[in-house]
């Protein structure tokens, strides 16, 4: 397909549609980032890192959700948010932490002991890093010391060598770890002060590969995009019969397997056995299936059956992997269905494309086909 008209609209789209996977992906990444570096510091028999943590709720009865929440000895714990976008007004970004202000003890709690110390640490992007420090400086101190806010701005540095995440503090006075029960060896404190050379902490995105694997989400609903690509990639195969995964091996990207898939039962799957504690909702996937249906990759049969189209499309990633600057392990794949989905958008008018996402007999049945046979053309 080509895109003839509203060209410019195509290309907004596209952008858009990749920059939500990507501030997405990032966060995923800070995540699985700090779960690797605090195993590495914690006490092991005290060490709890949770990556989908309940909400905090404030006196004003405003909720946030905090990014994780680690336990690295029976008295200290850290409570993390990770900030994109600071607000440009001084009082919303205060509202943005105010829940914190009120968190208690015993919401952090591991095996039933609750610590003695909490730091709220901030991760903020260093392109916000300036907004969020002149914020920070015109709040009374009562309001940044209970409880203890540790401000670490963070960026991607050597992406074209060994990529890694960088976080440093952005003051150099106080809003640092307390982190006194931890082992001497281990005290980022000692590390990020003048004593130890204001030094960073620098993780590679390397040593935390797998964490990500495992982790998959943070804790707010991913783009359909984001959540899309992982089931291709990680979910779909698997439902796959035999002659499907020997016709799949043969990488022809104009060869279509397909099954059906119920939302609730796939729901369930994803919670089980793909992303464990991800509490991943059937909203989440019935949406990330409708956005499937306008890539033309799945098509909707009753209100929560689908079939799903699919195909082996490494060849047609390939043609985006040296163009991609920056992403995760799905951003070949992201960039091709962003693209689909977005000329479907700006070429379809809303009777076409509503059609899409609209209940109907499925194509071709070929669920259970034998793929091992050869073809017409063939022999």
């Amino acid at each position: 397909m080509t895109v003839v008209k509203g060209q410019d609209k195509y290309e907004r789209c596209v952008e858009q549609a990749f920059t939500e996977f990507s501030s997405y992906d990032e966060v995923v990444d800070i995540v699985a980032a700090w779960e690797q570096f605090l195993s590495d510091i914690s006490i092991t028999s005290a060490f709890e890192f949770r990556w989908f943590p309940k909400p905090i709720t404030s006196d004003s009865g405003s909720e946030r959700t905090p990014t994780f929440t680690a336990s690295l000895t029976p008295e200290y714990s850290i409570v993390a948010d990770v900030i994109q976008e600071v607000p440009s007004d001084a009082q919303a970004f205060r509202e943005r932490l105010a829940p914190f202000t009120t968190i208690e003890t015993s919401d952090i709690s591991h095996n039933g002991t609750s610590p003695e110390t909490i730091d709220i640490c901030l991760h903020i992007t260093d392109e916000q890093a300036q907004s969020a420090r002149v914020h920070l400086n015109s709040f009374d101190d009562e309001f940044l010391r209970d409880p203890h806010l540790v401000p670490l701005q963070f960026s991607l540095i050597d992406q074209d060598t060994i990529p890694k995440y960088k976080f440093e503090r952005m003051s150099l006075v106080g809003e640092n770890f307390r982190d006194g029960s931890l082992p001497d060896h281990s005290q980022m404190s000692t590390q990020m002060s003048s004593d130890g050379g204001l030094a960073s902490i620098q993780i590679p995105i390397s040593d935390f590969d797998r964490n990500k694997a495992t982790g998959v989400l943070c804790n707010k609903q991913p783009p359909s995009l984001y959540l899309a690509c992982h089931m291709w990639d990680r979910v779909f195969y698997d439902q796959l019969n035999d002659s499907q995964r020997i016709e799949w091996q043969r990488e022809d990207p104009d060869q279509t397997l397909t099954f059906e898939v119920e939302v609730n039962s796939l729901t369930d799957n994803l919670n089980n056995d793909y992303i464990p504690n991800g509490s991943v909702s059937s909203e989440w996937v019935e949406e990330t299936l409708e956005y499937l249906c306008v890539v033309e990759t799945a098509q909707k049969l009753t209100d929560n059956r689908y079939q799903i189209d699919f195909r082996n499309l490494r060849e047609k990633r390939r043609e985006y992997k040296d163009v991609i600057v920056r992403g995760g392990e799905f951003s070949d794949l992201a960039m091709l269905f962003a693209g689909w989905h977005c000329e479907n958008e700006v070429e379809l008018d809303t009777d076409d494309l509503q059609e899409l996402t609209e209940p109907g007999s499925p194509d071709d049945d070929t669920d259970s086909k034998d793929y091992t046979q050869p073809t017409i053309g063939e022999y």
